[in-house]
């Protein structure tokens, strides 16, 4: 009769493990089916993806230099680098389909990279409503800095610790799954909320500019609406990304779409390089660098705005309301001197 080990060493597949800190599986040992994604990442696509972050990534940082825009084009980069590192880790799982660090890299930078996106977008749009006229908001501009950048660092905090407990679980506690899914699903609830605020800041404004008598920003319409355009599309785009990694992770690790590598690409990788490059485009430097007498000044609460060329024409308003009044006495004079004629 034969012993364990001897029948182990007749079965080496007994002592495979194919996820896990402990894997030991390899191409040469398990089929890539055995894997916990399924398939292998296709090496070129991920390649592509990271040399494309990092050329968004230059021109972020370019484009911050350029127009001063520091906070914006940080957190671009940082989101930038987040997500090159997290196709490092897709290479890795390339090389070796059941690499645990390579998977552990993928999900937590992938994941979260998109939320320092967010709050780009969010510090942009206050910059953008102070510029062109705080007092068509609804509410004060500052909410969009201390409302909505701390509801992006809850969601990165949450999705932050689902991606450490998942990699110190293997496969069997769901609780990093659930916690991420949390992170992901409060992303999107504060996406929406955002979203909502700057239409309806949207549609006040366009009724704010009509009520002018004298228009000092239509010079700017023309790139204020490349900017909306481009703006909006990259809140879209990361939307759908967040709605697809919200079905994938309800599925869980072992449901089909999370392994579907086709969906991975269009619905994550695709809908976020989308979302970046749009964001070259909608740089509130662009917007911002045409103020002309405008200038903005950053505060402890937020951003303060000053308006110069409204301060200017307010001076000039009093010398105007002055003048009839020069005038009026240089009358009475000369009415004097008559007199005494």
């Amino acid at each position: 009769m034969s012993s364990p080990e001897a029948a182990g060493q007749n079965d080496p597949s007994q002592y495979l493990v194919s996820f896990g800190p402990d894997a030991n599986c390899t191409l040469a040992l398990c089929p890539v089916e055995a894997s916990l994604q399924g398939y292998r990442p296709a090496l070129g696509v991920q390649i592509t993806f990271i040399a494309l972050f990092g050329v968004s990534m230059l021109i972020h940082l370019a484009q911050g230099i350029r127009y001063h825009t520091w906070f914006f084009a940080s957190m671009m980069a940082l989101g930038c680098i987040g997500e090159m590192i997290g196709y490092g880790g897709r290479v890795l799982l390339y090389q070796n389909p059941f690499s645990f660090d390579g998977f552990i890299i993928e999900i937590c930078c992938i994941t979260i990279s998109p939320v320092f996106f967010a709050a780009a977008i969010y510090v942009s749009l206050a910059r953008v409503s102070n510029f062109l006229g705080p007092e068509a908001c609804r509410f004060p501009v500052k909410i969009y800095v201390w409302v909505f950048v701390p509801c992006d660092i809850v969601s990165l905090i949450l999705q932050s610790v689902g991606g450490a407990l998942s990699s110190s679980s293997v496969g069997s506690d769901k609780s990093g799954e659930y916690i991420t899914l949390a992170g992901l699903a409060f992303q999107v609830f504060t996406l929406t909320v955002f979203t909502a605020m700057a239409l309806d800041y949207l549609f006040r404004y366009i009724s704010y500019r009509k009520s002018q008598q004298v228009d000092q920003r239509r010079i700017l319409s023309t790139r204020l609406e490349i900017f909306g355009v481009f703006f909006s599309a990259s809140i879209l785009f990361i939307l759908i990304r967040c709605c697809y990694r919200i079905a994938e992770l309800g599925q869980g690790y072992s449901g089909s779409i999370f392994r579907e590598e086709g969906l991975f690409i269009g619905l994550e990788s695709v809908m976020v390089i989308l979302a970046v490059f749009a964001l070259n485009i909608a740089q509130p430097g662009t917007v911002l660098s045409h103020v002309g007498k405008f200038s903005f000044v950053l505060t402890v609460a937020g951003f303060a705005f000053q308006n110069r060329t409204q301060e200017a024409y307010t001076t000039y308003g009093i010398k105007v309301e002055h003048e009839p009044i020069s005038e009026q006495k240089a009358s009475k004079v000369r009415e004097v001197t008559l007199t005494q004629e």
